[in-house]
């Protein structure tokens, strides 16, 4: 439960993290649609940006381009992400098994 000190409500770390992957969860379900929320589901999926970018079969810099909002982040890229924050280990191996690099489907 939240505390009040000096005015300010002050969170424990596990409460922080449990608003910070209900954000991320509801992120996942209305679309992911900005470089943050990219970023907040990746983490949450427990992807360094490497990891995320061999799944998909893109370079990092094109996973630090989306989360930065330098470019615009592929439907297929961003449902793909949260898929794996849903179903991390079936998503994972249908994307290894598939070899192919989503990006550049829309």
């Amino acid at each position: 439960m939240p505390k009040q000190i000096d005015g300010e409500t002050v969170y424990t770390l596990d409460e922080a993290d449990q608003i910070l992957r209900q954000d991320a969860t509801e992120c996942v379900e209305r679309g992911i649609r900005t470089g943050g929320e990219f970023k907040l589901v990746r983490k949450f999926a427990e992807l360094s940006q490497g990891e995320l970018a061999g799944l998909l079969g893109v370079t990092l810099e094109s996973v630090s381009r989306w989360e930065t909002g330098k470019h615009e982040i592929p439907r297929a890229v961003a449902y793909a992400l949260g898929e794996l924050l849903r179903h991390p280990k079936a998503v994972r191996r249908q994307l290894e098994a598939a070899g192919q690099p989503l990006a550049a489907k829309r």
